[in-house]
């Protein structure tokens, strides 16, 4: 049975400073809204805040890194105190050129940062929001992963299996809060057009604009989606994956792969 939807006042958003998490940001503001925006670079962060506060929103803006956890939880922790957060958007993720592994694999201090960003990045989001969201049988907990993780592309293993684990997560995340009247929606984009994407040496197919990807995940969060992922088209080729022989995926993703000199 689908839970019924609430009015949102309050969204916290991390990873705001640019890309996916400001046009997200954008996306819901307007009057009555309270933004809350995380992110590491003040300067942008004020930027992106600057233009939600244009459109009507009531904006805070907090320079925090997801993966200090302590510094996490207390400010998620006050935030809410100060303002029932209604939807918490873990957005903040590394990519990008970054994530491109030379043939001989990623450095251990690039996989390290990878899963510490995008997985336990998005953890120590959850862990202190979740027990808040249960205890007032509300709120909606949105991870942002990727369809890459749900796929072993040879170009980045770490990246991967970093968005592969926090998607894990939050199914299980969502099977469990869910009877406690808290949703939980997995947002698996392709290949949008932000600063991270555009470091790559050459960006995939089927580009969705970051006002776009934002909106249609507006959406699916106001519809309750359990799970949405886009483009269609890439969607379909990774399912269609699972359903080939592996030798076959594997020999496809061997001939597309080109290893580079990023570590």
């Amino acid at each position: 049975m689908a839970l019924p939807p609430r009015a949102v006042k309050h969204v916290v958003i991390t990873g705001a400073s640019s890309g996916l998490g400001a046009a997200l940001a954008r996306a819901y503001a307007r009057p009555g809204i309270a933004l809350t925006l995380f992110g590491r670079d003040e300067l942008r962060l004020a930027s992106v805040a600057a233009s939600c506060t244009a459109r009507g929103a009531d904006v805070a803006v907090i320079a925090c890194d997801v993966t200090d956890a302590p510094n996490m939880t207390n400010q998620v922790i006050r935030v809410d105190q100060i303002r029932p957060v209604d939807i918490v958007i873990a957005n903040a993720g590394i990519g990008g050129k970054t994530a491109i592994a030379p043939s001989g694999g990623e450095s251990t201090s690039i996989a390290h940062a990878m899963f510490a960003t995008n997985t336990i990045g998005v953890i120590n989001t959850a862990t202190a929001i979740i027990p808040r969201f249960v205890g007032r049988k509300a709120g909606h907990f949105v991870v942002v992963s990727s369809l890459a993780g749900l796929i072993g592309l040879p170009q980045s293993p770490a990246y991967c299996g970093s968005k592969a684990a926090v998607r894990i997560y939050a199914e299980g995340l969502r099977r469990l809060v869910r009877p406690h009247g808290v949703r939980v929606t997995i947002v698996n984009p392709g290949f949008i057009d932000t600063p991270m994407s555009r470091s790559l040496p050459q960006m995939g197919p089927q580009v969705w604009t970051s006002d776009r990807a934002a909106e249609a995940i507006k959406s699916a969060v106001a519809k309750g989606k359990r799970e949405m992922s886009f483009p269609r088209s890439l969607r379909f080729a990774v399912a269609l994956s699972r359903l080939l022989p592996g030798r076959l995926v594997d020999a496809v993703l061997a001939r597309a792969y080109r290893p580079t000199t990023f570590s």
